[in-house]
């Protein structure tokens, strides 16, 4: 296996199909092993026990020097943090026994005994249904050949939640949504695609001043909830459809706000890069609702379209773990030093495209 490190992910940086609203599909597989009862009734031996079968599984089919691994439990505090800004692992999870296998920069990884025994998980830039569940399947099926998974004849494969058993395929798009948040038309949305049985989530929250919840940057996470049952390639085209619609209505609300107020709309984009490109000091909820202004802008065609990809990374590389990873050892934890150098990193990246 390869040395330890964490690079920024590749998907991060890529555009894809629909990227002007799709940032990232996420393309997951659930898998349990047969012998072993499922988490959270699972012994620490049998923690052990289930990380080593799939690690054999992984040697015995020549795939393991492909993989970088990490041991959850021994990384450092950062480290974890790192993992949960980008939804690689959840937030405050369990962390004994846990381990990630990554490869293809970030784009493609297993997470052992994270929720479920094993998850297998693609993540590509834009809407990409079909390239990832491609991906995570042909490793699937490789892995199913060395390991015994949980299977029922009435319910397929078997997770350790109901909603996710039949095939354990789901997916998670990563949306940025300027046009419905602006329009106000949100909760609406969040409503009728709740009542339909899909999540619309914010991707970071914070709190106000008055104890409500706020999303940062404009951006959500979609989920499908009630697949139970389906096959996976009625899963695909259900939520190409689904995607498709809410893209539609997104684009709508966009070009809405170009025609009521333009000129407002284009003075407040520039204002925005311009703080960008000179501020010294970001807070987390400005940065992002600065890019998130930018990426609004470069998607309708207010500034230069190349600026699109590189703010929607930097939306992420603002997040507290990511900017302290650029830090010193000494500056760690320094709100003041951590506002200056989100604000160093934002100006030079946004100056070396011009």
């Amino acid at each position: 296996m390869k040395e330890l490190n964490f690079p920024l992910p590749l998907w991060l940086k890529e555009e894809g199909p629909e990227s002007d609203i799709v940032l990232a599909t996420r393309s997951t597989l659930l898998r349990n092993l047969s012998s072993v009862p499922f988490i959270p009734s699972i012994s620490e031996e049998q923690l052990v026990e289930v990380a080593a079968k799939i690690e054999e599984a992984l040697g015995s089919l020549n795939l393991l020097d492909h993989f970088v691994r990490y041991e959850i439990e021994k990384l450092p505090e950062l480290g974890i943090r790192y993992f949960e800004e980008e939804g690689t692992i959840p937030e405050d999870s369990p962390r004994e026994q846990r381990y990630l296998y990554m490869q293809d920069e970030g784009r493609l990884f297993l997470a052992v005994n994270v929720g479920d025994h094993l998850r297998i998980e693609r993540r590509r830039g834009g809407f990409r249904i079909e390239e990832g569940f491609q991906k995570i399947k042909s490793l699937d099926l490789q892995l199913e050949t060395k390991l015994d998974y949980a299977f029922s004849l009435e319910w397929g494969y078997l997770t350790t939640k109901l909603e996710n058993s039949g095939s354990g395929l789901s997916f998670t798009f990563v949306l940025h949504l300027p046009g419905l948040s602006m329009k106000n038309e949100l909760d609406s949305i969040q409503q009728m695609m709740q009542d339909e049985g899909y999540l619309i989530r914010p991707l970071f929250l914070s709190t106000s001043a008055d104890n409500e919840t706020v999303a940062l940057g404009e951006l959500f996470l979609l989920e499908g909830m009630r697949f139970t049952g389906k096959p996976e390639q009625e899963i695909c085209k259900k939520l190409e459809d689904k995607v498709g619609s809410l893209l539609h209505y997104e684009r709508e609300m966009r070009q809405q706000l170009l025609k009521e107020k333009r000129w407002e709309l284009e003075d407040r984009v520039f204002r925005a890069l311009g703080v960008l490109e000179r501020a010294r000091m970001l807070q987390l909820e400005e940065a992002l609702a600065l890019l998130s202004l930018v990426r609004f802008g470069a998607c309708s065609g207010l500034v230069p379209a190349s600026v699109s990809g590189v703010v929607a990374s930097l939306m992420v590389e603002s997040c507290p773990a990511h900017v302290a990873m650029r830090l010193e050892a000494s500056e760690k934890g320094n709100e003041e030093i951590e506002a200056l150098e989100r604000a160093r990193y934002i100006n030079r990246i946004l100056s070396s495209l011009k």
